[in-house]
């Protein structure tokens, strides 16, 4: 059965070298290098074809099980205050929209450098998990880009198992689009992949990455990380703009659940804190990176304006104080801070304001505040 599969796989692969125009180094039967881009086919539930993809050939609950295994790496040993500081640290940097530095190439090319990994992450006290991230954070890191820009994405891949990355809500081209057994080979342990495109005017708006191999146990973990597209010439100006990016966690590793939920990869009381002056206009962008979960966004103290949806502006913002958000859903708020206070931001699913087993915090999750001062 070994053989068979091995077999399918090399066949699977050389019908994607001749679609996508892959060299001999990328064949199963060649070994992966961090330098070579080298990418290994792989099937799940025994089908060729769509490797490692959730939705097909076996359960999520299966792939769950058989990565869970893979993933424990021994890396969820304590942190040292200094550690947790700087994780806590790269939260505040993502509220603030602080975005990874591209190396730029003699044309102009934009080249940004993304290596998934697994690392210990702190959540609270008392709970430190083992997270699935870019660049040694999770979310990964901001990747802000410009219409007309040439972007390459090197992606090095040191996790246990194989990894793609998906452009949520950019028409890519067909090849960029990090579909397992579709669109490319999935980017084995040690690999690394380029992906290129150039950004266009559809691209514009609030946007996200993730992993598409092994869907449901890599996104949980932490695989995901926002984009944002600026247009050429930018024509709306806020006096803050920030960024939370909800996650989904599956922390007591039940099959098919999330149990603990994230702002900028932090719980409350970690979930980083945004403060404003009185009058100030602000935009806040919204990404719902959760694996499952949709989620009921409500500011105390407030009605927003809804003026983006998946990166596209509404034509008429609607007036609203709760928002919800599904799986891989975008938005964009915007209001005026003309009520000072210190004003709680949260999920209005109850059970998504708590975290497990924390019997220190009576909340917990998708809370913060929003700190309106004179």
């Amino acid at each position: 059965m070994n053989n068979q599969r091995w077999i399918t796989g090399c066949i699977t692969a050389i019908a994607l070298a001749c679609i996508t125009g892959y060299t001999v180094d990328h064949l199963p039967w060649r070994a992966a290098t961090a330098g070579g881009g080298a990418v290994a086919a792989s099937t799940s539930g025994g089908q060729a074809g769509m490797p490692g993809m959730n939705m097909t050939g076996g359960t999520a609950a299966a792939a769950n099980r058989s990565n869970a295994q893979r993933a424990s790496a021994g890396v969820t040993q304590p942190l040292t205050q200094a550690e947790i500081a700087h994780q806590n640290q790269l939260a505040e940097d993502m509220l603030h929209e602080k975005a990874l530095q591209p190396k730029i190439l003699p044309d102009g090319t934009k080249v940004f450098t993304l290596t998934a990994s697994a690392f210990p992450w702190y959540m609270w006290l008392g709970e430190t998990v083992e997270a699935w991230g870019y660049n040694g954070q999770t979310p990964g890191p901001l990747i802000r880009v410009r219409v007309g820009d040439k972007v390459e994405i090197v992606v090095h891949n040191h996790l246990p198992d194989a990894t793609t990355i998906h452009w949520h809500g950019l028409a890519v081209p067909n090849a960029m689009d990090g579909v397992p057994g579709v669109t490319q080979v999935p980017i084995p342990p040690g690999g690394t992949y380029v992906y290129k495109f150039t950004v266009t005017p559809q691209m514009v708006g609030t946007h996200y990455y993730h992993s598409h191999y092994n869907d449901l146990f890599q996104v949980d973990h932490g695989l995901y990380g926002p984009l944002i597209v600026d247009p050429a010439t930018p024509s709306t100006h806020y006096d803050v703009d920030a960024l939370y990016v909800l996650g989904g966690w599956n922390i007591a590793g039940g099959e098919d659940n999330e149990d603990g939920f994230t702002m900028d990869g932090k719980p409350y009381p970690n979930a980083p804190q945004l403060n404003v002056k009185l009058g100030q206009t602000v935009r806040i962008r919204l990404i719902n990176a959760s694996g499952m979960s949709e989620h009921a966004m409500h500011l105390h103290g407030y009605t927003f304006r809804v003026i983006a949806i998946d990166g596209n502006p509404v034509a008429h913002p609607q007036a609203q104080n709760t928002l919800t958000l599904l799986p891989g859903e975008t938005a964009d708020i915007a209001f005026t801070a003309n009520n000072p206070g210190r004003w709680m931001f949260h999920c209005h699913i109850l059970d998504h304001t708590m975290n497990p087993g924390d019997e220190v915090d009576d909340m917990g999750g998708l809370v913060t505040f929003i700190n309106v001062k004179k």
